[in-house]
């Protein structure tokens, strides 16, 4: 009997004692199944790697940024829907890649692109679009941006697992690497007092979906080249892109 106590103690103390793996995207947590069905993982035609998130619009398109998939033909694009494991699923392949005609690929203007399938998308409870709202949102809400980007602001680690994150919206500051516009972008971090933003988005992250009250508000498209977290990440607004988006997404 002392000899199983003490196996147990054993058995516990190397447990508790290991370290454990991480769930955090820059403070985030790992999401369940069909929680998101709207969030889209693309790959490069050919091979394995993730390289963007995306938004399922409907049976037919996916929303995303515009720089990762401007260079690419139409067909270029492998689209995986209903997944949390970035390593697992099947892909779709693409049929049209329509860029936002005035985006620039040097200040990340318009950094806006639709997708659009070649079969129809069978819609489930793990695959199913998102409606993009018709509200403002200004500083100081609380939202959440999923993905499957680096788990450290270095982008040393990347996630297997689809993580999601609340982040807060706040006043954008330009850097000399990006110049905000309070019509097109909105801001979004978290801040301790004094201290810089500890979430947010990472390597990868971009294209994937903002989302409030179940509407999508925004796409990331730029974090800090200093690293991640550094200031608030840049997302393209979606309210001032939502006809562009509605005319480039037809069923």
């Amino acid at each position: 009997m002392l000899r199983s106590v003490f196996l147990i103690f054993l058995l516990l103390a190397a447990v508790l004692g290991a370290p454990q793996p991480s769930s955090r995207i820059l403070g985030g947590r790992n999401v369940f199944l069909g929680e998101l069905p709207y969030q889209v993982s693309l790959r490069y035609w050919g091979t394995p790697d993730h390289f963007a998130g995306g938004v399922l619009l409907n049976t037919r398109w996916v929303l995303t940024t515009a720089h990762g998939v401007f260079i690419h033909p139409g067909n270029g694009i492998d689209i995986i829907l209903g997944i949390i494991r970035v390593d697992t699923g099947e892909s779709m392949r693409s049929s049209e890649i329509r860029v936002h005609p005035l985006f620039d690929n040097i200040l990340l203007i318009n950094d806006i692109a639709t997708i659009r399938t070649q079969l129809v998308i069978e819609l489930s409870s793990f695959v199913s679009p998102i409606s993009m709202s018709p509200f403002m949102v200004g500083d100081g809400i609380i939202a959440h941006v999923s993905g499957w980007g680096a788990l450290d602001k270095n982008a040393t680690q990347h996630s297997v697992f689809l993580q999601k994150v609340d982040v807060t919206t706040g006043p954008c500051i330009d850097t000399k690497n990006m110049t905000f516009s309070a019509i097109n972008h909105i801001c979004a971090g978290n801040y301790e007092e004094n201290q810089e933003p500890i979430v947010g988005i990472c390597t990868t992250d971009v294209g994937g979906p903002l989302v409030l009250n179940n509407m999508l508000i925004g796409i990331p498209f730029y974090h800090d080249p200093r690293g991640c977290g550094v200031v608030l990440d840049g997302y393209m607004r979606i309210l001032s892109y939502r006809g562009w988006i509605m005319a480039n997404s037809p069923e």
